[in-house]
């Protein structure tokens, strides 16, 4: 089993700028795709709404990706994943071939696949006239009748990709209004090789062995529109939560994973980006900015989980995702005060980078240092396990950076964990009296 800081599921724009982030950042990374780099870039033909680039085919703007990345340091292998678990601190990333890998966090960009229509024919005709990917299959079809199944961007899209072909391209939608943009509307439907079939729903595939026709209930008339290719484009439904079948991931209705802000998903440690999660717009430009965020948040997490084990080193592993996803980063400047002697005892810190003074007030006023604290060490906590005010002040000597864990996740934390308590209650008392003998 290798070990990685960082595992990215999916080779699209997402995955591919995860990647480049995550090896700029100089963390153990590797990415796997199941085909290969591009994702659904390589079923694009044109694109023409990437900033930067006023036209550019979707498999170049695919091969720019990879490069970059891999101009880093990214590795890239060529395989399935099977399945994703949590084990201890760690998420287990199961391959196809069954060969096992883990991380500490995981980012899945695995997109979807094709909606089927699900109707007599298509399944039976799959590859002899019925396919789901314009590019891949348009030229196969040159002066030949065809359909696109579809009213949205990618019907749209690759229907303007198949009129390079196509002599006569029919566009069947089961509304009348289409929800392509209106530039793809008007480029497509104003051509006079074009024309659009609503509202109409496809009720059977049918040919001998290969496609020769389409049945449509348009008004609840049933008609036979002469085609010899279909291409369907009703959309793709997202194949992420199907990786985890050993623990519950929260998704919506439709399969999509359900995040937060930062891209994080119900299980800590792992993030969805891209098609796969629920959101408005499924465009290369918001994929890129979720493996964004995604990968800078990843990082963060990383580091806190790997302070927050130091600091604990008796929890048990599997607590310590949920603690550091608990963890906040508090940026403090020289001579300010963290904690205040007297104050309710609400967190625990665990001191980053930097120094702290620990100061105590005596019975004449007077205030005097007890302690320095450095980067690995921690306070706060002698007032959350007695459930009594702070009994010192604290105060950043220098720049310092800590990591917060609120009094609720620290109580959980000590009430699952003995062997936890029982460290915290010795340190404790240790600097109980050490104090009391200065």
């Amino acid at each position: 089993m290798s070990d990685y800081d960082l595992i990215i599921i999916g080779g699209g724009p997402a995955g591919m700028t995860a990647g480049l982030y995550a090896a700029r950042a100089n963390m153990k990374v590797v990415l796997f795709e199941t085909k290969g780099t591009g994702g659904e870039l390589n079923n694009t033909d044109l694109i023409e709404d990437w900033p930067g680039e006023e036209s550019i085919t979707g498999f170049e703007l695919g091969e720019k990706m990879r490069k970059h990345a891999e101009k880093f340091g990214l590795a890239i292998e060529i395989s399935g994943v099977k399945q994703v678990w949590s084990e201890g601190d760690r998420k287990v990333v199961e391959l196809a071939n069954g060969t096992r890998h883990s991380a500490y966090a995981v980012i899945v960009s695995a997109g979807g696949e094709p909606i089927k229509l699900g109707v007599p024919g298509e399944q039976e005709l799959h590859g002899k006239g019925v396919s789901y990917c314009a590019v891949c299959d348009g030229a196969f079809f040159r002066n030949m009748d065809l359909a696109v199944i579809g009213g949205g961007d990618s019907a749209f899209q690759e229907g303007l990709f198949l009129t390079r072909f196509a002599k006569k391209l029919y566009v069947v939608h089961r509304r009348n209004d289409f929800r392509a943009q209106n530039i793809l509307q008007t480029r497509l439907l104003g051509m006079d090789k074009v024309e659009a079939v609503t509202p109409a729903v496809v009720t059977r595939i049918g040919g001998n062995g290969e496609v020769k026709w389409i049945e449509v209930d348009r008004d609840g008339k049933i008609e036979k529109v002469p085609v010899e290719g279909v291409f369907i484009f009703i959309g793709f439904k997202p194949v992420g939560r199907h990786l985890f079948t050993k623990e519950h991931i929260e998704h919506d209705p439709n399969g999509y994973l359900i995040t937060d802000q930062y891209m994080r998903t119900s299980i800590p440690g792992v993030y969805a980006v891209g098609d796969t999660r629920a959101q408005l717009a499924k465009q290369i430009t918001t994929a890129v900015g979720d493996a964004t965020t995604a990968v800078l948040h990843a990082e963060r997490y990383i580091e806190e989980l790997k302070h927050a084990e130091r600091a604990f080193p008796e929890a048990p592993r599997e607590e310590m995702p949920r603690v550091a996803q608990r963890m906040e980063p508090v940026r403090v400047e020289a001579g300010q005060t963290v904690v205040r002697q007297g104050d309710v005892s609400d967190a625990f810190y665990i001191v980053v980078r930097g120094r702290l003074g620990v100061f105590k007030r005596e019975d004449d006023g007077n205030e005097r240092q007890v302690n320095t604290l450095g980067t690995g060490e921690f306070f706060g906590e002698i007032g959350l396990l007695a459930q009594a005010p702070r009994v010192a002040s604290v105060r950043a000597l220098e720049p310092s950076e800590l990591l917060r864990l609120d009094q609720d996740a620290f109580k959980e934390l000590v009430s699952v964990s003995a062997a936890t308590r029982d460290q915290l209650d010795k340190v404790a008392r240790e600097r109980l009296a050490a104090n009391s003998r200065r």
